[in-house]
């Protein structure tokens, strides 16, 4: 790397400039509010839509999901009823490191979401949200063993949909508990760890803006004016702590590293909630099974809630919780599979996460699929009607709005509601409608579009504003800075504006290449190297 002896790459999963920006202009984050001032920044275009499990994978990839595949935490991977966990299967072989592992630059991956289990890398990898610390989460393994004696127990993250949590100074409480232990293992990494390019993501920007949005938004239903200030102070104050942590980080890095700085979407309030299931079966597209059994456990749920509700502001509760709910999981016994009749329905949801709605067609044919997909749209155009109240809604069409070989095991439709303010569940039956009310006390805010993008480093523009970034681009950029050239099937550009006019980067035209070109030439050149230094050898040269 000609400008850069390192890359560091953080991940703050979540964040917006909608909050950091006043933050930033207000004083209260210093570290940040330098990084923008001298470095590039600007809004990061996340997939639609945007959701975790599918963002970090086309950060990752430089990919779209025509080509993962992957739009959420759970996806199809053939033409099946079943929806699948996102792992490191997903990744492996096409992330960015992977590329630079075989021009053998260090990589160290930490707390990457979904990168579970976690492969063999040229440096190290741990893996992040989706993994347990029960199971084995590093490359090497023995890296868990380090980081356990940096600060002992090693933790993924918090449940922050935890019943327990219906008391936000618990949360509060948690939250700090675990930054305390997460700090000290990001400091061992960055300082004890060899790296050319390390990317740290921290997750918990994440369940913070999940639980919290309602106090520190004043036009939230929820907002409580003589509750919702303090926990206000208590956001601010998390921030101040990862702006810190921030400054540490920097501070053990080197000081020609180039920084660049990612969230995988935004953040905005949830106010409402829609029952898509609820919805495509009174619609007459999804046919629910006859069930007496279905109501008393439908009932049976209603009881369960109430109790742990209740239970949750107990202290002991926290000791009980994952037996207590694995025990009700045991009396329930069913999901949305045991409910839906797919041979019966000519439309289906498959329980994909909250963020989003997604509705899959059953067509003999494409004739077919295409009355039905038709009448689907203008059903949902016209969903104000059968929800009584005067809604917004975005329909997107993935099969056009993404091209690639994964594209048809993608929904028909994915469509969201006034500017995914509205949450879509696609699991429950007995919920309403439609509520004027979040998904639940600990789910006040949800995701957007619009994520963080920040350079900064020799060769950076300073003060520039970007305007046209997307997720897609991250990975061609960080191989373009490293001088290597970009995989054509990845979907992103190299963000060439970001690059000061007179510095190698900007004077240096982006290459393509087939992803062949790192699986074939560069081990021919190590092989013509490796012969070289045989014959040096041989000569007594070296």
């Amino acid at each position: 790397m000609a400008d850069h002896k390192k890359l560091l790459i953080i991940g703050l999963d979540g964040a917006t400039w909608d909050v950091l920006i006043p933050l930033i202009e207000g004083g209260k984050l210093p570290v940040l509010g330098k990084l923008v001032k001298n470095g590039t920044y600007g809004a990061l275009r996340s997939t639609i839509p945007p959701v975790t499990g599918g963002a970090w994978l086309s950060i990752a990839t430089g990919k779209s999901p025509g080509k993962t595949g992957i739009i959420d935490f759970l996806n199809r991977k053939d033409r099946s009823y079943r929806l699948c966990p996102v792992s490191s299967a997903d990744f492996k072989g096409q992330a960015f490191w992977d590329y630079l592992g075989k021009i053998n630059k260090k990589i160290g991956i930490f707390n990457y979401p979904m990168l579970f289990p976690p492969y063999r890398v040229n440096g190290f990898m741990v893996s992040g949200v989706g993994a347990s610390p029960a199971d084995e989460i590093t490359y090497p393994p023995s890296l868990k063993n380090e980081l356990e004696n940096a600060e002992r127990p090693y933790e993924v993250s918090i449940y922050f949909h935890s019943k327990r949590y219906e008391n936000p100074d618990l949360f509060i409480k948690d939250l700090n508990e675990f930054l305390d232990k997460f700090e000290k293992w990001v400091y061992y990494v960055v300082k004890e760890k060899e790296w050319d390019v390390l990317f740290l993501v921290v997750s918990v920007t994440d369940w913070v803006q999940h639980i919290l949005w309602r106090h520190i938004d004043e036009d939230h239903p929820w907002y409580d004016p003589k509750t919702s200030p303090k926990y206000k102070q208590e956001f601010i104050k998390f921030w101040q702590r990862i702006d810190e942590i921030l400054g540490k980080v920097l501070e053990l890095s080197c000081e020609d590293t180039a920084v660049f700085m990612v969230s995988d979407h935004g953040f905005g309030p949830n106010d409402q909630t829609f029952n898509l299931a609820k919805w495509l079966v009174k619609k007459g597209y999804m046919t629910q099974k006859r069930s007496i059994n279905r109501l008393v456990k439908n009932y049976v749920y209603k009881i369960v809630n109430k109790t742990a509700v209740i239970m949750a502001k107990t202290p002991v509760f926290g000791l009980m919780e994952k037996v207590f709910l694995k025990s009700a999981e045991n009396v329930l016994g069913t999901n949305l599979m045991d409910e839906i009749d797919f041979e019966k329905s000519k439309a289906y949801c498959l329980g994909h996460t909250i963020p989003f709605g997604a509705i899959y067609i059953n067509a003999k044919n494409e004739k077919e699929k295409k009355k039905i997909k038709s009448k689907l749209i203008h059903d949902l155009k016209n969903l104000s009607k059968d929800i009584g109240k005067k809604v917004e809604v975005q329909i997107y069409e993935p099969k056009k709005l993404y091209s690639g070989e994964k594209s048809d095991l993608l929904p028909d439709i994915i469509f969201t509601i006034n500017d995914w303010r509205c949450v879509i569940i696609e699991d429950r039956f007995d919920r309403p409608l439609f509520e004027e009310k979040p998904f639940s006390t600990r789910h006040t805010g949800t995701h957007r579009l619009n994520g963080i993008f920040l350079a900064y480093g020799p060769g950076i523009k300073k003060g520039y504003r970007i305007t046209d970034a997307k997720i897609y681009d991250i990975a061609p950029t960080i191989l373009h800075i490293l001088g290597m050239p970009v995989p054509n099937d990845m979907d992103g550009r190299v963000l060439m504006e970001i690059f000061e006019e007179d510095s190698e980067f900007a004077k240096r035209k982006p290459k393509y290449v087939d992803p062949s070109y790192y699986r074939t030439n560069i081990e021919n050149e190590k092989e013509k190297l490796k012969t070289k230094i045989k014959h040096l050898k041989m000569k007594g040269k070296i």
